[in-house]
């Protein structure tokens, strides 16, 4: 959150499994917001239907800052089995939050080669709709 009190949000869509730059999306930012809404049509070209019941969208929303890091906000996930081909759908919904656990003698999460995170599901002021 910017000093403002808001928010510069984005989402980046990352189809999953799969570790390629046409495998991702990104939205454009929202300035100044706490409640986004995106009406945007982002299109994965070359998918079958096949690789769709097979695929999840993962949808990782972060507050965008010029002058430091953008900071990570919350994630969702969609398997995509769930959409119909050809089909337009609306989401809104929750999204969790990573944060790094404590090992026994290892520091956090994610550092010493260790994997482990929490999820913690955030409240409704970090839900999103309509991407």
């Amino acid at each position: 959150m910017d000093s403002n009190g808001f928010a510069d949000p984005y989402v980046k869509l990352h189809l999953l499994p799969g570790a390629s730059k046409s495998n991702k999306l990104r939205t454009r930012t929202l300035k100044a917001t706490l409640n986004p809404v995106w009406n945007e049509t982002l299109v994965y070209h070359g998918i079958t239907h096949d690789e769709m019941t097979r695929k999840t969208l993962r949808l990782s929303v972060s507050d965008e800052d010029k002058f430091g890091h953008n900071e990570f906000i919350g994630e969702t996930r969609v398997a995509l089995k769930k959409v119909k081909f050809g089909q337009k759908k609306s989401f809104s919904v929750c999204l969790e939050r990573a944060t790094p656990v404590r090992r026994r003698g290892r520091g956090l999460a994610g550092q010493e080669g260790s994997r482990g995170v929490k999820r913690v599901e955030a409240d409704r002021s970090d839900a999103f709709r309509n991407i």
